[in-house]
């Protein structure tokens, strides 16, 4: 819409909006007509364009609210620009795309001397109360003619004159002449519009006709029963199928018909909240509506899917969804945390939970189903982060949890800019490692699974980050002591040899859960540990294979270690009396926000008040008067690391 006096900053959100609007309306045409672009690529391509442009004249790139605006419209036909007295006049059109509309539809009437009108009825009646054909009518006839309303009757080429290219235009032939034709095709060469506009008809023939000259421009088939529907189907020249909401074709099998013919499923004319929100659950690609402003707001809410550009991923890690009465819930502690991570502007694309999902202290070792706090965890996340696409987040297998569906697969599993590596722990990676030799032999066969998989990568020159993501630790603690007597991550150094030797090829986070506000390793900083490139870690030494070791050995890593990030407590963590024999060094539950750069992986720790430490302090394990006593020196406690820690990936920039 073109006005007056407007402000350079509204000038230029405009011409940005223009320009996105333009470049995903034609994108995703061309996805929608089969050229091999869905419609992620669209969006992508579309924002890629915008975002060029906008960097090139040197501006700051368009809001996020205001991408989605656009992503919204582009489902909204708006209707004769409204409903009554006013359609089809510029007060009308002017008051859709002041509600965010960038597709405004004319019904074309033609005069005596063939000049194109804006008009849906072929006689003046019903628009102006005079009854008179407007083919029988000159143009300088209805140039004189108002409206009930007073106002003109609209050439078309008034209203490209007034709107030009800031909007898109869906016009309907109203009569399926040769001078109608020809008078559209004129005023298409004339102002060299065939790229922004969609012409519907209800004769099929007149889109026959149209495709010869514009097979590129979308052309939409206006069908008013089933048959005419199914008839239509097989004609390659009827891109969009729009069917009249009052015919009782707006309906599942309706939409899949069309869909499955490779076409674009329209609806006209929906007005009320309960029509549209049921277009949009039906996945109807576009409507006619008189009410512009409420469709919008409800695709942003429904539908809307586009994002802002984006030069970094964003990866949140967290483990130890567990349950421990009398203490804050997990549900709560998550959704505090990531709407700390949110305020200090970062929004995570992935999530990876590494294991223990609740509690029940009935049940133990792989006996608890994890799908009900899973789906709790899924849609926290939903409500939190916006760019986190569900069927990509991960979810590990902890010590307590029975493998089921919802439990992502052993191996790896590969994103656009990083890889994750999931080790499962009941068939992986087990604790209570030193029971039963058959144990260690599931650690052997997972240390040698994930070697071909690190070897093969690193022989294809694989330069993304891996994410191992696990639930039990590698590091010794007094948990793998016979003072506790579990054995627990005993075969350690059969994970660890592995990973240790394929991060002096690849950029490998190593994520663990498990032990968790016990006390079990304060040497390490209790519930947050992290351990850089270049840092030593005690491993077990297992040794023979026996129910545990009291033996270690300190080894330099290649890679990154920590804990993800704990958001339950969970079993004696520190209540009344008890606290002292239980504390841990830290015991703040946090989650884990790694940011990944063509360059670097920054790494963040936070917890629901904020940046937390990265790691906390050592110091001597309290649990049960101290069972590190004699085994772990004081001279192995950490220090403390603030957050953020960034590590120089191995294949960025500097090193190509």
């Amino acid at each position: 819409m073109k006005k007056k006096n407007k402000s350079k900053a509204k000038i230029l959100i405009a011409l940005i909006v223009i320009m996105l609007a333009a470049i995903a309306a034609s994108v995703w045409w061309l996805g929608q007509r089969g050229e091999e672009l869905n419609e992620t690529d669209a969006h992508e391509t579309a924002l890629a364009a915008a975002k060029m442009a906008a960097e090139g004249a040197g501006h700051v790139l368009p809001s996020e609210d205001v991408i989605i605006s656009v992503d919204a419209a582009r489902h909204v036909y708006s209707h004769r620009g409204s409903a009554g007295d006013n359609e089809h006049t510029f007060a009308a059109y002017d008051a859709a795309i002041e509600a965010g509309s960038f597709y405004i539809e004319q019904d074309l009437v033609i005069s005596s001397d063939g000049v194109l009108y804006v008009a849906h009825d072929l006689n003046t009646y019903l628009m102006t109360g005079r009854g008179a054909n407007y083919s029988n009518l000159t143009s300088e006839e209805i140039d004189q003619i108002r409206t009930r309303a007073g106002n003109n009757i609209l050439r078309m080429s008034d209203v490209f004159d007034r709107y030009g290219r800031d909007v898109r235009y869906v016009i309907e032939l109203k009569t399926s002449g040769t001078d109608m034709i020809e008078a559209f095709e004129k005023i298409i060469d004339e102002y060299e519009y065939q790229d922004i506009v969609t012409v519907q008809s209800e004769d099929t023939d007149v889109l026959k006709t149209l495709e010869e000259k514009y097979p590129d421009m979308p052309k939409l088939f206006v069908c008013k029963s089933w048959n005419s529907m199914l008839g239509c189907l097989d004609m390659p020249y009827v891109d969009i199928v729009s069917v009249r909401k009052a015919s009782n074709l707006m309906t599942e099998k309706s939409c899949t018909r069309v869909h499955d013919a490779g076409k674009v499923f329209s609806v006209w004319t929906l007005n009320s909240e309960s029509e549209i929100r049921q277009a949009i659950e039906l996945g109807v690609d576009t409507y006619f509506t008189d009410n512009t402003e409420l469709a919008i707001n409800l695709e942003k809410e429904l539908r809307c899917k586009v994002k802002m550009p984006r030069t970094s991923a964003f990866l949140f890690a967290a483990s130890d969804y567990q349950i421990e009465p009398g203490w804050q819930t997990p549900a709560d502690n998550l959704t505090g945390i990531l709407k700390k991570v949110a305020e200090d502007g970062k929004s995570p694309d992935n999530v990876i939970y590494c294991g223990d999902y609740t509690n029940d202290p009935e049940l133990y070792d792989y006996q608890l189903a994890p799908d009900d706090s899973i789906a709790e965890i899924r849609d926290i996340v939903a409500s939190e982060c916006s760019y986190v696409d569900q069927d990509d987040m991960i979810f590990v297998q902890g010590n307590h949890d029975k493998l089921t569906d919802a439990i992502s697969a052993s191996g790896l599993h590969e994103y656009d800019d990083y890889l994750v590596y999931v080790v499962n722990t009941e068939s992986d990676f087990p604790w209570k490692q030193g029971r039963d030799t058959a144990f260690r032999d599931r650690v052997v066969r997972a240390s040698e699974e994930m070697k071909k998989c690190f070897d093969e990568l690193i022989a294809a020159g694989e330069t993304r980050p891996v994410f191992v993501a696990a639930h039990v630790p590698l590091h010794f603690t007094g948990r793998t002591s016979s003072l506790h007597g579990s054995g627990d991550n005993m075969y350690a150094s059969y994970i660890f040899n592995v990973v240790n030797k394929a991060a002096e090829d690849l950029d490998i986070v190593y994520f663990t859960g498990h032990n968790h506000n016990k006390g079990w390793d304060c040497y390490m900083g209790g519930s947050c540990i992290f351990r850089a490139p270049g840092d030593t870690l005690l491993i077990p030494d297992a040794g023979e294979n026996t129910e545990s070791t009291d033996t270690f050995t300190e080894q330099e890593i290649h890679f990154t270690y920590m804990n993800a990030g704990y958001t339950g407590y969970y079993m004696n963590c520190g209540q009344g009396e008890d606290y002292e024999q239980y504390r841990a060094a830290d015991e703040t539950l946090t989650g884990t926000v790694c940011e990944i750069t063509p360059s670097k992986i920054i790494i963040s720790r936070y917890s629901a008040d904020g940046v937390h430490q990265l790691r906390g302090e050592g110091e001597g394990d309290p649990y049960k008067g101290g069972i590190d006593s004699g085994l772990i020196d004081s001279s192995y406690y950490t220090e403390a690391l603030e957050s953020p820690y960034t590590i120089e990936r191995k294949a960025g920039p500097d090193q190509n």
